[in-house]
């Protein structure tokens, strides 16, 4: 068994089902006594000094591990150049229930706001919610020019001895003064601009000494070697090359300290409003793995899944790379009809739609990009002369939903997103169309970071939030996995076999190692029609698309959401026999998806075998591949607990022979009888 199976034991005795929780938040509570505030829920305390309201971090607490981490000595949590405390401002304690528009689900917040000298009030919104071991801190900084930051003196190795007691020096917006000498330290870093990168996870564990040293990424695992204290800090922001004001790293740590560094403000406001930094959140987990656990525990929980909204079987033509040279409205009807056969749900109309045709456009080179109008955004005259509606008629007798592509006005730092908001609004409006594809991002500053959030809360706000976008990630300065994943979902990459850089086992790779850190139903996945451009590919490439069956390429994105990145009317008719197993999936991709689904087996890379398991309480399902490996047989480590009788009922296989049972070591013995082939089961632990 997998050496976390207490966790998922435990797991599942602490956490109420589903795993998207969004129970009451009667659990929370938060209150201020004499010196002391606390905020704490039924998994996770945390308490400060209150020091007059310039609040020091005191101790974190696995309430159900009864383990505390103190915090010896910290000083008060945001220190930035001459911003000396003056006195605090205000105090709060709200309850707020679920926000539809903002995409959260019911939680306490604690609102603190003190004034600084220099000019300068800071905001903090520490959020908790139900069922989740995390706590959130949120940081709001109002000011005319943000002072100087205090660098500290970064002294390198002298070779004379001297004693470190070093005074707490430099810029930092939380610091935690551990308890504790003995710790791992687990750092993630996470890549987007998949246009250009494909090794998207990055991890870099260290044991940490007196000396302090800097670190990139947006996850800190932390394990004491001690006493087996575990806790994660995330920091919600874009990756760190698309940050504002990076100070070149995330984390500053030594073996009795954890500082984060300012980022994610502009040195000028000129507006003299509140400006939000980025997102930081603490949580604790019982071990090592169950550390994991929490990190995804709050993930899923800090936003409403609704599976109505989220769950699909998106199609997209773009990924035959006819760009908008088909796309019009008898295209359209046409490849509705093939969809409805595949099992589409959802049909994406790309760039080309839209009156104004972009620099992406097969037949107009001096095309749109960076700057918008109203009228562009209408649908193209020429090509859909009746507007959308026999694309809408023909789309909801086949009870396929339709999305389009959108690109904001990001000149002067997207200063119209108010029009491009009321854009789209007009659209859902007058079509219902409620799925958008968002292209074209740029944020090179705060400043258009400021107004892409308020085009995105504008648009949900006005449509009560029923407007779903589709944020792609592949190009330029983003938003990454975190900044805005209560806006939709994420489109993770381009791939296309006319380039010959679609391998099927690099795109499950690519979900595999994310899935361990982020939910893998937040992301669209895209399989590809294999028999196209099979001569741009070496015959002897036995990773080619071609050497994989339709029914296994798409395997390789369930656990996300599928993305059909072709043409339907372009798929031979073979294709099409794979219908029986998309429809299949489409009955089951709810319950999958409740399930906290977590990486299996070895690393694809051509030859393993791999794949997933989506862990409910006593019930789950496996997804299991064997790639191009001589193996016939293997046996997979599943997160269950030991001992446990398993029984399996296989969903689907695309081998001719395929079993499931436990071996006597208590672990998944897989059987397919051929390479490049998968089992997708569901799997029932019996008491």
């Amino acid at each position: 068994m997998k050496t976390l199976w207490f966790s998922i034991l435990m797991y599942f005795l602490f956490f109420d089902n589903p795993i998207f929780s969004q129970n009451g938040i009667e659990t929370c509570e938060a209150f201020l006594e004499g010196n002391m505030l606390v905020l704490s829920n039924n998994h996770i305390e945390r308490k400060w000094m209150w020091n007059k309201g310039d609040i020091i971090p005191f101790s974190l607490t696995n309430i159900k591990k009864d383990k505390t981490l103190l915090f010896k000595d910290s000083p008060p949590a945001v220190h930035h150049g001459g911003m000396a405390f003056l006195k605090n401002e205000d105090f709060q304690i709200i309850k707020i229930e679920d926000d539809i528009i903002g995409g959260l689900p019911g939680h306490l917040q604690v609102i603190i706001i003190n004034r600084y000298r220099a000019g300068v009030d800071v905001k903090k919104v520490f959020t908790i919610f139900p069922d989740t071991p995390a706590i959130s801190i949120d940081h709001y900084l109002k000011y005319s020019v943000l002072p100087n930051a205090v660098k500290a003196d970064k002294k390198g190795a002298t070779g004379i001895e001297e004693r470190n007691d070093r005074k707490i020096e430099g810029s930092f917006l939380d610091y935690y003064a551990l308890d504790q000498k003995h710790w791992s330290m687990k750092f993630v870093e996470f890549r987007d601009r998949t246009d250009e990168n494909n090794n998207l996870v990055d991890e870099n564990e260290i044991i940490p000494y007196f000396e302090e040293k800097n670190y990139k990424g947006n996850l800190l695992l932390a394990h004491n070697l001690v006493n087996d204290f575990n806790f994660f800090i995330l920091k919600e922001a874009p990756n760190y090359i698309s940050q504002v004001n990076y100070p070149g790293y995330d984390f500053t740590v030594s073996n009795s300290k954890i500082s984060i560094p300012f980022s994610g403000f502009m040195s000028v406001n000129a507006d003299h409003e509140w400006v939000k930094g980025y997102t930081i959140t603490i949580g604790v987990g019982g071990n090592e793995e169950d550390n994991l656990f929490a990190l995804r525990k709050y993930l899923n929980n800090s936003i409403i899944y609704e599976p109505d909204t989220y769950e699909m079987i998106m199609m997209n033509t773009w990924g035959d790379r006819g760009q908008d040279s088909k796309i019009n409205e008898s295209f359209i009807l046409k490849e509705l009809e093939h969809a409805k056969r595949l099992g589409i749900t959802h049909f994406q109309i790309d760039d080309g739609w839209q009156e104004g045709l972009s620099k992406n456009s097969s037949i107009q080179s001096d095309g749109l990009w960076g700057e918008w109008s109203p009228e562009h955004w209408k649908p193209n005259k020429e090509r859909f002369p009746n507007g959308f509606k026999k694309i809408l008629i023909s789309a909801e007798e086949k009870d396929i939903r339709l999305g389009l592509w959108f690109h904001p006005s990001n000149v002067n730092d997207y200063k119209t997103w108010k029009t491009d908001a009321n854009i789209l609004v007009k659209i859902y409006e007058s079509t219902g169309i409620n799925y958008f594809k968002i292209d074209g991002i740029k944020i090179p500053n705060k400043k258009a970071e400021i107004n892409l959030t308020n085009f995105f809360k504008e648009v949900k706000k006005a449509t009560n939030g029923k407007v779903f976008f589709n944020l792609d990630l592949t190009a330029d300065t983003r938003g990454g996995y975190f900044m805005f994943r209560d806006a939709g979902n994420l489109f993770l990459e381009n791939r296309y076999t006319d380039f010959g850089n679609y391998f099927p086992f690099q795109t499950l790779r690519n979900l595999w190692m994310l899935s361990k850190y982020f939910p893998p139903q937040l992301l669209q996945v895209e399989f590809l029609n294999k028999w196209r451009n099979m001569k741009r590919y070496d015959p002897n490439d036995p990773f080619a698309p071609g050497n994989y069956d339709f029914d296994y390429l798409f395997a390789t994105t369930i656990m996300g959401q599928p993305l059909a990145w072709m043409e339907a009317s372009n798929l031979p008719e073979e294709a099409f026999e794979s219908a029986p197993f998309i429809k299949k999936y489409k009955s089951l991709m709810v319950d999958i998806h409740q399930g906290l689904i977590m990486p299996l087996g070895k690393m694809p890379d051509g030859r393993s075998w791999t794949g997933f398991q989506a862990i409910q309480d006593e019930t789950g399902y496996l997804l299991v591949f064997r790639e191009n490996s001589n193996k016939e047989r293997e046996e997979l480590e599943m997160f269950i607990p030991d001992g446990s009788k398993v029984e399996f009922d296989i969903i689907y296989s695309n081998a001719q022979e395929y079993d499931i049972e436990m071996s006597e070591s208590g672990e998944a013995d897989v059987f397919l009888s051929k390479i490049n082939s998968f089992m997708l089961c569901k799997y029932q632990i019996k008491k």
